[in-house]
């Protein structure tokens, strides 16, 4: 998890946008549909690190990181 974090600010212009566009269906996915087994610590602690992964990458996307921040916004509490 923390080799994304740190790879993330050297993606591409395009690898950005799909990343982007990963983890925003990724949070949909667990605040949705949680996976089996994962306690809220664990789904929080996840929203957490893709916040820090999409941190790395800002300023090409801003629509994209719009939505992001408005999925974040839902972070299971």
């Amino acid at each position: 998890k923390q080799a994304q974090i740190d790879h993330a600010p050297s993606l591409s212009v395009p690898a950005r946008a799909v990343k982007l566009a990963d983890k925003i269906c990724n949070l949909r996915d667990v605040v949705d549909n949680p996976p089996a087994g994962w306690t809220l610590a664990r789904r929080q602690a996840y929203f957490d690190w893709a916040k820090q992964v999409i941190d790395g990458l800002r300023g090409e996307y801003p629509e994209l990181e719009a939505i992001f921040d408005a999925v974040y916004r839902q972070r299971p509490a």
